[in-house]
This record gives structure tokens, sequence and C-alpha cells, in this order.
């Protein structure tokens, strides 16, 4: 008996169930949020009878348990559980039940978890309350967190649902996001827009949040004519107004004026005047009519108005551009059209004609009209027809100040062209272009030929109504005449001729290389620079190293020259003193003396080797040098009354080059030049004050002759001979080819150069006849004339120990 009753029996069976009876396995629920939640475990069997408990979280939550009876007799233990105001907190909690009565085997359990359901904690709409721009499509997101099960969210716009959305649950569920598409218009300015999340389980109302839209839009522009003006009636020299209205979101920052389609800007002196948002045009003319409009321009763009025609009307006018000239034959008829412009174009015409006798009015049968032309038929029959139509309309605005003008002339031909150049020319084209004359007043054309310049072969014939020719198909290398004419019903005018030449062929040229492509040489501005600038250094370098040589040659020659006159005046000074009696006989002069310097004339020429001073006294050693040298020099010595006036002659002016008078060659018949390189000798008084002497070519002084401005006192003025002196200087004589001196000069001149010829006395000397029997004298003598300035024809003067007229020594080998 014992051992049976110290026997245990576990558990047979646990149970959970909920408020409502049903049996729960491993969720309860769900409550709501603040709900209560009431559980019972039930035990079945056992003995001795099991202990039921109920854990929470694995806490210990209730452990009263009370035992029933069965239908069936038998015994359950049942334990309830009871959890008031349930929170978030309780989501997912585990609630367990435990039984057992004995610690040899394992006591029975169930688990539960709790589920719940909760409102949304909150919504929001990501960017809000910001402007938007009407016209453009933006996507709103609307969230929604802490809903279980995840919530619904609608869009309304002023209470109206929106739809076109789109909505996603984060991983956790706890995030409900909804995205709107949205086109906002101008006209939703000012409208709420809502997004609302509501948890459906819940009878209650959801969460909302929105904000009213700010549309942002491109301005809104309307013109309109001033209150107070008709578009009507409106006429040049009125003034006009224009008001712009503009709605717009921001506010405009500018506004501008057009006239069709171009900126009106701010002119007081053209009479456009802008203010804010009002135009005024003073004293409106035709050209202010047409389409105006304004332009708005904010953040959002640039509205543009409605376009607004200005109607300006004004009286007629002659419209430009009509032929003004008319050429009629005789009994033709002419149709003369005259065109105005007018507003309204409602126009009425008149007509008159004009000519040098009267004036009279063109009868209405003669007179048609079309719109704003008239057409008036005439017909000139004697010579007083001809002469001026003059054409006036007027409207209801007024009458034509200025009538137009059409001049009836006799047709006649055209007139040429003018101005024709040649253009385009290649090897097988050249294109005329020129300008039309009158055209005789009718309707001209114009023709041209090209012919071939030296067979005259006629090879193109065009004609065009402009003088405007292109010519194809022409020979490379070619010459043509292109003649130009303009023609009309009365005849053509006379041609213009232009001279046109087609471009030859390109020449081969022959390369002992194979042609092969060579890289392009490109010429920059800054090469042309430096080439230009390495050319003109090279010049420089060039010129200098000439003139440097120039004057080495030079300074060479007049040391050579210097030196050949030193040692032939040394010759002719040991070599001439036997001869000195003999030239006294003859009359010499006395620049063999010295100079009142005391210094030997011969001095100043000893540098030019083809000058010959008088000799002096010459060394008996030194007299066959001295005819040698002699022998090769071919000279002519002229020799002046005083020494001074050779001085004078040779020193020149006062701040003046140094002269050369008195020398003359036989060799070129040219005076020499070196006399300015003569070394310095003792300076000599001028002739007068004032005095002036320019070097001139060979010369011959005289003493004592009168000095004048118009020349020298006693010289024939030939054509070919250059007289004058200086002013207040030395009388001067040119040497020139066609002047001869007397035979008694020649005479006295043979004498003086051969010593043993008879000597006649100075007082039989002639004066200088004609040239004529000085040729002859120097034929008969063979040597070459004597070109000797002397007094004029029919004139005698003669040599006295004061005047001498000359004493020439001669010498030649040629």
């Amino acid at each position: 008996m014992c051992q049976r009753s110290c026997l245990a029996i576990p558990p047979e069976r646990l149970v959970i169930v909920d408020e409502e009876g049903v049996e729960r396995t491993s969720v309860v629920g769900p409550y709501s949020e603040g709900a209560d939640l009431a559980l019972r475990c039930d035990v079945y069997g056992g003995k001795p009878r099991p202990v039921v408990t109920w854990y929470r979280n694995d806490q210990l939550a209730s452990n009263v348990s009370t035992v029933l009876k069965t239908s069936d007799g038998g015994h359950l233990v049942r334990n309830e559980i009871i959890i008031r105001n349930l929170g978030r907190q309780d989501l997912h909690s585990q609630l367990k039940c435990h039984a057992s009565n004995n610690n040899r085997t394992h006591p029975l359990e169930a688990t539960v978890h709790v589920d719940m359901n909760f409102m949304p904690l909150d919504v929001r709409i990501l960017g809000a309350s910001q402007p938007l721009s009407a016209g453009r499509r933006y996507d709103l997101l609307c969230q929604s967190s802490g809903s279980r099960p995840p919530a619904s969210i609608t869009w309304k716009l002023d209470g109206q649902r929106l739809e076109r959305t789109k909505e996603t649950t984060s991983n956790d569920g706890n995030t409900t996001t909804s995205t709107l598409s949205l086109i906002v218009k101008k006209e939703d300015a000012g409208k709420y827009l809502s997004c609302q999340a509501k948890n459906t389980i819940f009878q209650k109302e959801g969460l909302e949040d929105g904000w009213k839209l700010e549309i942002q839009y491109v301005p809104i522009s309307r013109l309109q004519l001033g209150s107070s003006l008709n578009p009507d009636t409106i006429r040049e020299g009125t003034d006009v107004y224009f008001d712009c209205l503009i709605q717009a979101q921001p506010s405009v920052y500018k506004v501008e004026w057009r006239h069709n389609g171009r900126l009106l800007n701010h002119n007081v002196g053209q009479g456009v005047i802008i203010s804010n948002q009002s135009l005024v045009l003073q004293g409106v003319s035709r050209a202010s009519a047409g389409n105006y409009t304004c332009v708005g321009y904010n953040t959002e763009g640039d509205g543009e108005s409605n376009y607004f025609y200005l109607n300006v009307m004004y009286a007629p006018t002659c419209k430009a551009n009509q032929t003004r000239v008319h050429g009629v034959a005789k009994q033709e008829k002419a149709n003369i059209s005259c065109e105005v412009e007018a507003n309204p174009p409602d126009v009425q015409f008149r007509w008159t004609f004009n000519n040098s006798a009267e004036s009279l009015d063109v009868a209405a049968a003669h007179i048609a009209r079309a719109g704003t032309s008239s057409v008036v038929s005439y017909t000139p029959m004697t010579e007083l027809d001809y002469g001026t139509l003059l054409c006036w309309a007027s409207n209801r605005i007024g009458h034509q100040r200025v009538p137009c003008v059409f001049h009836i002339i006799a047709a006649g031909r055209p007139d040429q062209v003018y101005n024709c150049t040649v253009a385009n020319t290649s090897m097988t084209s050249f294109s005329v272009h020129c300008a039309p004359g009158f055209n005789g007043g009718m309707e001209q054309s114009f023709l041209m030929e090209v012919r071939e310049s030296q067979s005259q072969v006629l090879r193109y014939n065009f004609s065009s109504a402009v003088p405007r020719f292109s010519v194809t198909g022409l020979e490379a290398g070619s010459h043509y005449q292109a003649c130009v004419y303009s023609f009309n019903h009365k005849g053509r005018s006379e041609p213009v001729v232009v001279q046109a030449s087609t471009l030859r062929l390109p020449e081969k040229q022959l390369t002992a290389e194979k042609e092969r492509p060579r890289p392009g040489f490109r010429f920059t501005p800054m090469m042309s620079v430096l080439i230009g600038v390495v050319s003109a250094l090279l010049i420089v370098a060039v010129v200098v190293g000439i003139v440097l040589r120039l004057q080495c040659s030079h300074n060479e020659d007049r040391r050579k020259r210097h030196k050949a006159a030193a040692h032939e005046q040394r010759g002719r000074g040991t070599g001439s003193g036997g001869s000195g009696a003999g030239g006294d006989k003859g009359g010499s002069s006395p620049i063999n003396k010295l100079d009142p310097g005391g210094t030997e004339s011969g001095d100043s020429d000893e540098k030019n080797p083809d000058i010959i001073p008088q000799p002096s006294t010459v060394e008996p050693e030194e007299h066959g040098d001295y005819v040698r040298k002699r022998q090769h020099i071919s000279t002519i010595e002229t020799t002046s009354p005083s020494r001074s006036l050779l001085q004078q002659s040779l020193q020149g002016p006062p701040g003046g080059p140094a002269g050369y008078t008195g020398y003359c060659t036989l060799r070129n018949g040219m005076p020499l030049q070196d006399l300015n390189n003569i070394g310095s000798k003792p300076k000599m008084k001028p002739g007068g004050e004032g005095s002036s002497f320019q070097p001139a070519g060979c010369t011959l002084p005289r003493q004592h002759w009168p000095t004048y401005a118009g020349g020298i006192a006693g010289v024939r003025h030939h054509p070919q001979i250059a007289t004058g002196p200086p002013s207040g200087g030395i009388p001067v004589a040119i040497c020139a080819a066609t002047s001869y001196p007397a035979p008694a000069a020649v005479a006295s001149l043979h004498h003086h150069s051969h010593p043993h010829l008879h000597h006649p006395p100075p007082e039989t000397v002639a004066p200088i006849a004609p040239g004529a029997a000085v040729a002859a004298a120097a034929v008969k003598a063979q040597k070459p004339p004597l070109i000797i300035a002397g007094p004029p024809l029919g004139e005698e003067e003669h040599a006295t120990a004061e005047t001498p007229l000359m004493v020439t020594k001669r010498e030649s080998t040629v």
C-alpha cells in the first residue's frame, strides 16, 4: 500500500487560453496600445496536483493557481494572468506558463508573445514651405513612422485627394514614405497641400502635415493704350502713351518696350519717354506705326505682353523710287503712274500739266485710280505738250503738300555706261561691271560684244537688263575687247570699250629631282618685320662701306695729285729762269711774283696737276724733266692783272666756299674741282663790302669791269654762254664751246707760247673779235680753239698796264 501511494504522476497537458477562449500557442493579440491582456493557463492531470506559474520576460508574474473539476470527473489546475494598459514596450514581450509536480520529471511549459497595433507617431512633408515654380513637375515626399501595421498616407490639395502617389516601407516596418508627383499652376497659389498618415485599424483620425503653396510664375503682361486716347483717331504729330499691366511672382525687376520686335530706349530728343511701366511717344509719325509690346522680367523669366498695333494716320505723300522721267514721242500714248503713301488709303487724285507757257488741269476722263495709285493717259501732240505732270492726292486726313513730279521729254537714245571695270579674271573667263547712264526717258537694256584684240573676230554677244556681264569659254593668255552698249526703242548709245585679258596657263617647271611634297612655308607678320629690319641694317652697312671707300679713294687721289704738282712746281721753278725776260717782253702777268703776304702764288695750284701756274725760275738740271712733263699736259693758263684777284677767286667770299676762277682744261672742258683742298694761304681782302662769290664753271677774270645785276659788261649774251657775276662779286664768264677769241688775241697767244716768234708790242693787241676769225686761226694753227669771253662786238678795249687783256701760255702735244 505504501509503495502505490508514494508513486508521482506528472501533468498530462498544458493549455493557454485568451480572453475569448481561443487557445494560443505562439502569439497572443494583437492588442491596441493601452488595452488590457488576460490569459489563463490550464494544466490537466498530475498527481500530486501540479504547481502552475506565469513568467513575464523570464520574471515571475503570477503563482496563484486554483483547482477546478472537469466534466469527466477529473480536475485541472488554472493560473490566470492579467496585464493592464499595454504599452509600446510590451510589443513582442514573452509570457511563459510553467507546470511541475515533482523534481524527477521535466515540467510542462508553454510560451506566447504579445502582438500589438500602434497609431502613427508622426508625419511630415520633406522640403515643405518652399516656393514652387508654375509649370514645373515636382516630386514631394511625405514620411510617417511609429505605426503598426504601416500607416496609410493620403495627399490632399484644398481637401481634394490627389492621386499619382507611390508608397514605400522601411525594412523594419516602422517608417512609411509616400511620393507625390505634382505639376503646379499659377492658379494653385495659396492652396493648402496636406499629407495625412492613418492606421486603419484604429477608428481615430490620423496625423496630418501640410503648407500653403507659394507659386512663382513668369510675368503675365498686358499692354493697353492710354484710357483717354482713341486708337482710331491717332494722327501724325499727336502724343501717345501706353500702360503695361503686369502680374508676376516674384515682382518684376525690369520692364522693356519693343516696337516691331526692336528694343525701344529712353530718348527724350526723339520723343520716346519710358517711366516705370508707361511709355510716352511724343509727336508720332508714320514711322511710329506698328506693333508695340512690353516685356516684364523676374527670376522666373520674361513675359511679353499682347501685340498692340498703333495705327498712325497721315495725309498722302509721294512714294519713293518711281520713274520720274518719261521719254515719249509725238502722238505716242504714254501711261504715267503716280503712287502715294496714305493712311487711310482711300485717296482722291488730281493731275496738272505745266510747261513754260501755261498750267492746265488734266481732265478726269484721262485719270484712272486703283487704291493708292493713279494712272493718267497722256499723248503729246506738239512741242508745247512736253513739260511736267504734277500728281496731287488727298484723303480725310488732309491734302498732299508736295506733289509727285513727272517730266515728259522727247524720247531719245540712252547715254553711255560709265565706270566699267573688269573683275573675276581667270584663264577662260572674266566679268565686266558698269554703271548705267541716263536711259533717254525709256526703259533701257544693255549689250556687250566681245572681240579678239588682234583679229577683231566676234566671240560673244550678250544682252542684259543690267550692265553686268560674265564671259566664259575663252582662250587662256589672250587679249579681248569688250564693247558695252545701252539701248532702248530709240536706238543705242556709243560703245564703251574695255580691254580684258585672260590669265596665262601655268608653265611647267623642270626639276632635276623627283617632285615630292614639301612642307608649307607660313609667312607670318613677325617674320616680315624681322626681314625688314635685317634688310635695313644690310643697306645701311653697304652705304656706309661705299661712303668710306669713296672717301679713302678721294683722299688717295688728292695725295697723288698734290705730290705730282709739287714735283712739277719744283721743275718749273728751276727750268724757266732764262725765259723770264721774254715773258716780260711779251707782257707777262705779275702772277709769278710773290703775293702781298710774301708767299709764292704757285703754292695755290700745286695740288692740281692739270693746272700749271706761271713758271718762275727753273734750275738747269731740272729743265729737261720740266719740258717732258709739259709735253704730256694740255692746259690753258690764264693770268690776271693782280695776284689779289686770283687769290680772291680761289679763296671765295667770306664764309663761302673757295672758288676756282681762271682755270679751264682742254681735256674735258670742265673746271677743276679740287681747288677747294688748297692749303692755307694769307687771306686777301674781298673785292667789296657784302660781295659774295659762288664757284662757277671755267671763268676768265677781268679787272675793272663794271658790275651790275644783269651780267658782265662787255660780254655778249650768247645762248651757250652763261654770264652774270654773283651779287656784288667779281664778274664771271663761263666757258662755252661756241665762243672764240679775236685773231689778234690768238696771235698774242701764239706769241707767248713760242718765244722765238716776233713779239708785237702790248699796245698792238686788238680787241676781241667775233668767234669765226678765232676759229679760222685755230684751224690754221692746228690747235683747239681757245674760249675767251670779251667785250661786246663793236666796242674796243685796249690792254694797258692796269688792264691787260690776257696773257696766256699754251703748249700741247695733242
